[in-house]
């Protein structure tokens, strides 16, 4: 079974996980929770949404396309060469 929803709100208290500290910024963000049942009870539940996007709404990562992710990209792509030698 699996229901959508959507998140709006002001970030005010910890975001766990992953322990965003308030920022007072506002969010808004769809997601889909999903359950399993196994002999009528849940039996494992999910819920996916989109972090990066949060993170971005919060000022925690940098906008897209923006000049320090575009560093950021460069930087994780040097560490990548780097590990496969």
């Amino acid at each position: 079974m699996s229901w959508a929803w959507r998140m709006e709100g002001t970030h005010t208290g910890p975001l766990d996980p992953p322990g965003f500290a308030p920022t007072g910024r506002r969010i808004d963000v769809d997601g889909i929770n999903v359950w399993d049942f196994a002999d009528g009870r849940i039996d494992r539940y999910r819920a996916y949404y989109d972090m990066a996007l949060v993170a971005r709404q919060l000022g925690v990562m940098p906008p897209p396309g923006s000049r320090f992710e575009r560093v950021r990209v460069m930087l994780q792509r040097a560490q990548a060469r780097f590990a496969r030698h």
